[in-house]
């Protein structure tokens, strides 16, 4: 995108503002020989696919916005906003800039925040959005890791581009750009704190085996959907690497912590369905701290692989849904056809959407179906009611 572009669309929002609810297909189909109608067409797309991932950015007319992976990769508010508590310091240098997001709501807790992007069009865009924003960020156009070479910046931020040459989505830190592990020194040269932010789907395990000096683990989900793990590297860190989970809601967050350690044990309890069931959040899960938190509200486990908890007095406030057991079955008892369910699979061979077209069964509120194994090697099915 040209200045003349970024002049053009900022002159021109109020067509932009009129047609922001509007189809942009069809749009298109009307304006679409109009190339300049074409251009805030184009923002008109991008504004609503970011309405509910950057709410605050989509109600602010002075923005503007490259369409495609910029918007993908991009933190959203409510991530951004939770990690805006979490990291501070003086000076803050985020060498993969991006679309800004986290610069700018990072830079909330620093006397000076360094916004770096390498890409000259990406780079025009976010810096047009965080003078827009703020007067605190310094944004260049570089190479990241050239910057941070020369900086004094006591924090910096990382988050790796993860398309290959054939725009092919890449998980592991090896595979993205930069490739951290070939620069870890660097990350925590001067006593500087890094954070590098990773895929949801990335193997948390297998990367601590890979990435030195890391002291904690962060695993953010946003209505029990995961959506990022951040390393927290520090020098000479040499004990236990905690783990601390996030799971964001509707005007509270879940949060849970545990250290990983080869000293210390998760031995829990195991037994067939008590009266109440529980599965932890998918933070939890993916942190692999489930046996933790079990293990500290004296919940048994159903099976080794399962993953379900159980109780015989109500846990309250427990991190991910909490079940009253209705009835426990054999699996597709004839009973449940046709019935209305939510259905969870866990360590069971049918994945949920099967059992569901099976036992042709619609969705439910607060009415589960629970697919799973026992302590016993048994598979089972659970009726139970959401609490």
């Amino acid at each position: 995108m040209t200045q003349n572009e970024i002049d053009f669309i900022c002159k021109n929002n109020s067509f932009i503002k009129e047609l922001i609810s509007q189809d942009p297909v069809k749009l298109l189909f009307k304006h679409g020989k109009d190339e300049g109608k074409k251009l805030l067409i184009g923002q008109i797309a991008s504004r609503q696919r970011i309405k509910k991932k950057l709410p605050s950015w989509y109600d602010n007319y002075n923005l503007i916005f490259l369409p495609g992976l910029s918007l993908e990769q991009s933190s959203s508010e409510d991530t951004a906003t939770l990690k805006a508590k979490l990291i501070s310091g003086k000076h803050l240098l985020d060498i993969t800039g991006g679309l800004g997001v986290d610069s700018y709501f990072l830079s909330h807790n620093f006397e000076q925040t360094t916004y770096v992007e390498q890409n000259p069009e990406l780079f025009k865009v976010a810096s047009h959005n965080l003078s827009s924003l703020s007067k605190r960020i310094r944004t260049v156009c570089d190479d990241g890791l050239d910057i941070l070479k020369s900086s004094d910046a006591d924090v910096v931020y990382i988050d790796p581009y993860r398309r290959d040459s054939s725009n092919q989505k890449m998980v592991s830190l090896a595979d993205c750009e930069p490739n951290v592990l070939d620069i870890q020194p660097l990350l925590t040269q001067r006593k500087r704190i890094t954070y590098i932010k990773a895929s949801p789907m990335l193997s948390i395990h297998s990367t601590l085996e890979e990435l030195q000096d890391v002291s904690e683990v962060w695993i953010i989900s946003n209505r029990n959907e995961c959506k990022e793990v951040i390393f927290k590297l520090q020098e000479n860190q040499d004990s236990a690497v905690k783990v601390r989970t996030f799971n964001l809601g509707l005007g509270e967050t879940e949060e849970f912590e545990f250290e990983l350690s080869p000293n210390v044990k998760t031995d829990i309890s195991f037994s067939e369905p008590l009266t109440y069931l529980y599965e932890p959040n998918a933070s939890i899960l993916k942190s692999g701290g489930q046996d933790f938190l079990a293990k500290k509200l004296a919940l048994n486990k159903l099976h080794p692989n399962s993953n379900f908890f159980t109780s015989s007095e109500k846990v309250d406030d427990f991190q991910g849904k909490s079940f009253e057991i209705i009835e426990v079955l054999t699996p597709f008892h004839p009973s449940l056809k046709k019935g209305r369910f939510n259905v969870i699979s866990r360590n069971f061979p049918k994945k949920a959407n099967e059992i569901e077209k099976k036992l042709k069964l619609l969705s439910h509120k607060e009415d589960y179906l629970l697919a799973t194994k026992t302590i016993g090697e048994k598979h089972i099915f659970i009726k139970a009611k959401l609490l």
